[in-house]
């Protein structure tokens, strides 16, 4: 039997809406001048991920000092000093700093992430991310701890390592837990290098949500980077991409019907409204005073759309339940491409130019496209196309035919794009990833 949506629901899908529309830098096409280049800048958010630990043995680093090494925690005191904006719980744990180039904040099992402010220039983008490396080994290196750019964990197996003191994953915790899928893995154990870019209108935002959605097993191989997985050595592509996809199929890989006619702001939020967001951040709106309720509340497989159904979201609300899914493409007030493994410093601005020279021209959006066989807005692809894909490079690596190409054809195909489309200072910026996805080159 068929429910009735009530006002509030209607009111939260309409809000979800209004949330994305917020993000459009600029109404109409005119972003772009009559060439196809932009007429404004356009801007890249730079994530990544790391794993600490003791350099000599691979030892990781756990929240609280152990073993004779510093906790994760004594290195967010000593970056304190360099992102004074701090946020604490309410045991006065560090859980974030920010400063003008950007926040610090610790993933569930305490990988350390930098997330640098939106910037229009690599060479921005790697004076934020080199400032940040440079705080962190001047505290790590006298105790012989240092920083481990892959993937995947080099050493410990995922279920080793304790969570952090921070209620969401405890949720989180219980809820893959229950699931009975590798979810807890992927919390404690993996790190990721991603990307966001603008968007100007709602079709400028699908076709960039589509075109990475496409290339996510792509651009996973151009940055794979996880020679260990669970303690012992891989060699098998895509290893952190494949964890995903035993997390939630509901609230990971692509987006049902991503690639079908009608995509767009509202599909998303019915997608997000459709699914559970595990808990809510907010007591329900018959008790906002209670002062039982915790700072997140457990709402388990509860809909968003019923677990939300009691008042209209704030714009807290909208973040957090998009914070509760992890499809290889994101849509928040901008595009995030997610598929990345964490990499070296080369490999973090190699792909941020990559990104840039590729989402940032029409005319390489329009190519790849083509190379897919898009006809208007008709897409050949189907939401396993990407599995398949993902399955064929696990198999066959650059070998590979992935939408009627070779994989080493679409990376070579990429990379000449966005060489020609960036200007030479950043170009240069795109030959250690190269070298490293077409020749197997280790990153310095």
């Amino acid at each position: 039997m068929a429910t009735v949506e009530t006002d509030i629901q209607r009111e939260n899908r309409a809000r979800i809406v209004a949330y994305f529309e917020s993000g459009c830098a600029a109404k109409g096409d005119r972003y772009y001048d009559d060439d196809g280049f932009l007429d404004r800048p356009g801007y890249l958010g730079v994530e990544v991920e790391h794993f600490l630990m003791r350099a000599r043995d691979e030892e990781p680093l756990f929240y609280e000092p152990h073993d004779g090494m510093p906790g994760v925690r004594d290195v967010l005191e000593h970056l304190s000093a360099y992102y004074p904006d701090v946020t604490r719980n309410a045991a006065g744990d560090i859980l974030g700093l920010a400063n003008e180039s950007g926040n610090v904040t610790i993933e569930p099992a305490a990988q350390l992430e930098i997330s640098i402010a939106p910037m229009a220039r690599v060479r921005d983008i790697a004076r934020a991310y080199n400032d940040f490396r440079g705080y962190v080994g001047e505290f790590l290196a006298p105790y012989g701890c240092a920083v481990a750019c892959q993937g995947y964990r080099p050493k410990t197996k995922a279920l080793d390592m304790p969570l952090i003191p921070k209620q969401r994953y405890a949720y989180m915790d219980r809820y893959f837990h229950e699931l009975g899928t590798h979810g807890e893995r992927m919390m404690r154990g993996s790190a990721s290098t991603q990307v966001s870019i603008d968007y100007f209108s709602e079709s400028d935002a699908v076709r960039k949500f589509r075109v990475g959605a496409a290339l996510a097993p792509i651009l996973a191989f151009i940055c794979d980077n996880a020679p260990v997985f669970e303690g012992e050595k891989n060699d098998v592509p895509l290893a952190r991409m494949a964890l995903w996809r035993d997390v939630d199929p509901h609230r990971c890989g692509v987006i049902p019907g991503t690639f079908g006619r009608g995509f767009g702001f509202e599909a998303v939020a019915d997608y997000l409204l459709h699914n559970s967001p595990i808990f809510v951040t907010r007591a329900k709106a018959a008790h906002p005073d209670d002062a039982r309720v915790e700072e997140v509340r457990w709402v388990g497989d509860e809909l968003a759309m019923d677990a939300y159904g009691d008042a209209p979201l704030a714009t807290e609300d909208i973040e957090h339940l998009i914070s509760m899914f992890w499809t290889d493409i994101r849509l928040k007030k901008f595009v995030e491409i997610r598929p990345a493994d964490c990499m070296p410093d080369v490999g973090v601005l190699g792909y941020a130019a990559l990104v840039k020279g590729i989402f940032y021209s029409p005319a390489n959006l329009t190519a790849i496209e083509d190379a897919i066989g898009v006809q208007g807005d008709s897409w050949p692809l189907s939401d396993s196309s990407v599995e398949v894909a993902i399955s064929k490079i696990r198999q066959h690596g650059k070998n590979a035919a992935v939408y009627g190409h070779y994989v080493y054809e679409w990376v070579e195909f990429l990379f000449n794009m966005a060489n020609a489309s960036l200007e030479e200072e950043e170009a240069v910026y795109l030959l250690p990833l190269r070298a490293h996805a077409l020749e197997g080159v280790p990153f310095d």
